[in-house]
């Protein structure tokens, strides 16, 4: 059995949607990555994990870790990239906003963002 090195590599952004900045945290680990999109306030917020399947025709499984909402958008965005990158994923969103517009220029960036870093 081969022994792996703890890696840990951090990649930042900051975009601007609207006048207001939005922060894009993405922490890559061994077969993990955890990615935090938020405002100013830097908090934690809604939270949640996605496993690959083991099977190529499966969907990953997610679940909310915590979440101040009812909102399934860090699960769902999760899910999408458990299942593009077939590595466990995080995502914290802190946003504070429903906003359907503002998430779909969230996941715009982080997708380009992801591309030039995975």
């Amino acid at each position: 059995m081969t022994e792996t090195e703890p890696q840990f590599l951090i990649h930042q952004a900051t975009h601007s949607f609207l006048q207001e900045s939005i922060h894009f945290q993405i922490i890559q680990m061994n077969k993990t990555v955890f990615v935090w999109i938020g405002k100013s306030e830097a908090r934690l917020g809604d939270m949640s994990v996605a496993m690959p399947a083991f099977g190529s025709n499966m969907a990953p499984s997610a679940t909310g870790i915590f979440s101040k909402s009812v909102s399934e958008q860090s699960r769902n965005l999760a899910r999408r990239l458990a299942s593009k990158y077939k590595q466990q994923i995080y995502v914290s969103l802190d946003l504070s906003s429903p906003d359907d517009l503002l998430f779909v220029f969230v996941e715009k960036k982080l997708m380009e963002i992801l591309k030039n870093v995975m």
